[in-house]
């Protein structure tokens, strides 16, 4: 193996937002193309639909968790799984409990996913759990998923002001803070690895939720760059199937 495509979803339990209609025939169509070996999933469930996912992907390996709420993460694999664990927020969260998922694939040398889905409605809450998690500590090297956390750098003073800020006072929810993503890069340096590719990249061009910001990542440690390099990172619109987009990264393993 030589190559390595992840990607991270938040498929809104396989559910079209709004419509509530099954959306994996248009999850898969857009999926599909990209080849994937890994998929990190938010707000999944196991059950059928799950299943049918993974099946329609070709990705024969899977693991999910926690078993009870409805923040489950769920990975899924064309390598055959060789660990995981579940670790769970044991701290009472307004916004439900939260978890973490971490993964070892056979064939996928000197790397450990992780996979998450924080807190949506306070950034003191967020900080909470990513630091009980501290996937610097577990020694994650990839780490993904629905952070619902901001970074200052992707917009212009013009976007920030009229779309981050206005629409959050407009609704009424926390004012915008960069707590979660300056600690996961400055002071566990890790690599945002979207920007790392497309770092001009602003504004719209950035978006992966409905909201108009990016609250998606991939992270990379950089311990990372011994095995395997980084040579590309998109995001993927999903044209309404779900509420967020894809966020797309492929890996070339570095020759010994």
């Amino acid at each position: 193996m030589t190559t390595l495509r992840v990607a991270t979803i938040n498929v809104h339990s396989f559910c079209k937002p709004l419509y509530f209609s099954n959306n994996i025939s248009q999850l898969i169509s857009i999926l599909q193309p990209l080849n994937l070996d890994v998929i990190a999933v938010q707000e999944m469930q196991n059950n059928d639909k799950w299943k049918d996912f993974c099946q329609r992907l070709s990705l024969p390996f899977s693991a999910y968790g926690p078993e009870d709420g409805a923040f489950c993460n769920g990975i899924a694999s064309r390598y055959a799984i060789r660990s995981y664990s579940v670790q769970k927020t044991n701290f009472f969260c307004k916004g439900g409990v939260r978890s973490v998922l971490h993964c070892c694939l056979d064939g996928v040398e000197n790397l450990t996913f992780a996979i998450t889905h924080l807190d949506h409605l306070d950034e003191d809450t967020r900080l909470h759990q990513i630091k009980q998690f501290n996937p610097y500590e577990h020694n994650i090297d990839i780490l993904m998923g629905d952070m619902n956390a901001l970074t200052r750098e992707d917009y212009s003073d013009n976007y920030y002001r009229d779309i981050v800020v206005a629409k959050r006072k407009k609704s009424n929810w926390e004012s915008a803070h960069f707590d979660l993503t300056q600690l996961i890069t400055h002071e566990w340096n890790y690599q945002d690895a979207f920007k790392t590719i497309n770092p001009t990249f602003q504004d719209e061009q950035i978006a992966t939720c409905s909201y108009g910001t990016r609250i998606d990542y991939v992270y990379i440690h950089p311990r990372i760059n011994n095995h395997w390099n980084l040579t590309s990172c998109s995001i993927i619109d999903t044209k309404g199937a779900t509420d967020h987009n894809v966020v797309f990264a492929e890996f070339q393993q570095l020759s010994r």
